[in-house]
């Protein structure tokens, strides 16, 4: 086994037990946010303070069940790309008949933009979240919003890249 092998299967390993992992703190810190929100919202209410409308306490009921569903939210968006469902694991886009010992590499570094597109989409997620917190003007919030959602798209496409390059090679007419 040579030297590129051996990083392909470093990456391949640590890039499944990553993706595992921020999926994990996805579905364990949306219910200590959410956890954390009512508790907010009951103290509030004990010492008589303004308490926050349904919308707010709705919408973060929202986004944190969307944290807990990070790979579900990843499969919705991708699905609404017509690029189907988000799988993880290895990733076997280049033959090594065609391109030899660097397909393993290139193979290697679309299956390490997966675990990055999964971080780049629990990181939106968490934008959305904070966007609803108190002190935040209009302008901070709405900033957080649509920086939210931009990482969530370009994170769901990082995750499926080959479908995405499939997709440009198509529609470019260009073949490699």
């Amino acid at each position: 086994m040579d030297l590129v092998q051996m990083l392909a299967n470093a990456v391949n390993n640590v890039t499944a037990v990553g993706i595992q992992l921020v999926l994990a703190l996805g579905a364990v810190g949306g219910l200590v946010m959410l956890a954390l929100h009512f508790g907010s919202v009951a103290s509030k209410a004990r010492r008589g303070q303004v308490q926050d409308g349904a919308g707010k306490i709705l919408s973060v009921v929202l986004v944190c069940g969307c944290i807990i569903a990070l790979h579900q939210v990843m499969n919705a968006t991708s699905q609404q790309m017509a690029l189907g469902n988000v799988t993880f694991g290895a990733i076997a886009y280049v033959s090594e008949g065609k391109y030899g010992p660097a397909a393993v590499a290139i193979n290697a570094g679309l299956t390490l933009l997966q675990w990055v597109g999964v971080i780049y989409a629990f990181q939106g997620l968490l934008r959305l979240r904070r966007s609803q917190q108190d002190g935040h003007t209009g302008l901070s919030a709405g900033e957080d919003v649509s920086s939210g959602v931009k990482r969530i798209i370009v994170g769901t496409m990082l995750a499926v890249s080959p479908r995405v390059l499939d997709a440009l090679q198509n529609t470019l007419n260009i073949h490699w």
